[in-house]
């Protein structure tokens, strides 16, 4: 079953889904356009809201595979995944913010005493920065440090821009020594995305929750890049949530989303390429990049989760919680030949210094 069908994501991955064979569900909580889309893809429907789990256990009775897609997920993960635990779906979505992940992890537990897996993030976030630093990881096994950066995206849609609107308007988050903290509101560093040093600012990526458990290493921070107006943007809403608290400023900004186009154009998703930055950090305080270029974010997603569904009908899955790396292996997204590693060491200062003791 895809949730979320009628939107932009939910209606690639759906027509994706069909056209590789598989026997879907289209579900989504307004009829008529859902109705549509089930007679252009010639796939049954459901029509269900996420009020009541209870409903939604019912609605996925005999789905064997959720592919979640109707954000904000950091509102409607928890109704879907309570409901997979009682039907015994397994879960699978495109989340980009954070909470998800931390929520799924903390269920991770009944979900193997279930015996479903909960795979958040199997689109561009997280499969692909949790594929580069489970990469980094594996060519540095001597990390203690891990630094993930993202290049703004070329193309948003409405989805993202709403969840990049929650990102401006909160709190960074670091891990520390394996403990997640809050991190230095504005910090900044530089990154070569491909063509040179670009200045990036901390922010709140899922890969905080899960970087850990993917690849052993304790300390992980995440940054993106920023232009001036965007830091200025991040600056403010930090600020105002300070001021009027994380809650109330992610009421008064949702209604800026309906004014951003559902979708970004075809053209301008061919064109788009996006670019991550993995530093790793030795005890020794000497600094190792990996770069990786991918297709457009949207595409990339659509791919990605085709072939997550693909594995997890054919058995290749494990009950609880995992992330895609540590389910598929670093190389998972490179060898479905939407993604392609760069030089990105430009700029790599390395110190001199003592190991610590």
């Amino acid at each position: 079953m895809i949730y979320g069908a009628t939107g932009f994501s939910g209606a690639a991955i759906a027509r994706r889904l069909r056209e590789t064979g598989v026997d879907i569900i289209l579900a989504a909580r307004n009829e008529p356009p859902l109705r549509k889309l089930a007679a252009a893809l010639k796939s049954p429907f459901r029509v269900f809201d996420l009020r009541d789990a209870a409903v939604i256990a019912r609605a996925l009775a005999d789905v064997h595979v959720v592919v979640h897609a109707a954000g904000p997920f950091v509102h409607t993960a928890a109704p879907m995944i309570e409901a997979c635990l009682r039907s015994g779906s397994h879960y699978l979505d495109i989340a980009g913010e954070w909470p998800v992940f931390a929520l799924a992890q903390r269920r991770g537990i009944e979900a193997a005493e279930t015996g479903i897996m909960l795979m958040p993030g199997a689109g561009f976030s997280i499969a692909v920065t949790d594929c580069l630093l489970a990469h980094a990881a594996r060519r540095c096994p001597d990390a203690v440090r891990l630094r993930l950066a993202v290049a703004q995206p070329m193309v948003v849609s409405r989805g993202t821009f709403r969840t990049t609107l929650e990102l401006t308007a909160g709190s960074a988050l670091a891990r520390e020594e394996g403990v997640v903290v809050p991190a230095r509101v504005g910090g900044r560093r530089t990154f070569n995305y491909g063509s040179g040093e670009r200045e990036s600012i901390a922010v709140s990526w899922p890969d905080v929750i899960t970087g850990q458990q993917t690849t052993g290493v304790a300390n992980i921070e995440t940054y993106l890049e920023a232009p001036a107006p965007f830091e200025l943007l991040y600056r403010s809403g930090a600020l105002a949530a300070e001021a009027l608290g994380e809650r109330n400023l992610h009421g008064m900004l949702w209604p800026l989303g309906k004014l951003w186009p559902d979708q970004p154009s075809s053209g301008a998703q061919q064109r788009a390429v996006n670019a991550l930055v993995v530093e790793a950090v030795d005890p020794w305080r000497r600094v190792t990049r990996f770069g990786l270029h991918t297709t457009n974010g949207y595409g990339i997603t659509t791919t990605l989760v085709a072939a997550v569904v693909a594995r997890v009908l054919n058995g290749e899955h494990r009950t609880g919680f995992h992330t895609p790396a540590g389910m598929y292996g670093a190389d998972f997204v490179i060898n479905l030949g939407c993604a392609w590693p760069y030089d990105a060491t430009v700029g790599v200062v390395t110190p001199r210094a003592a190991p610590p003791p």
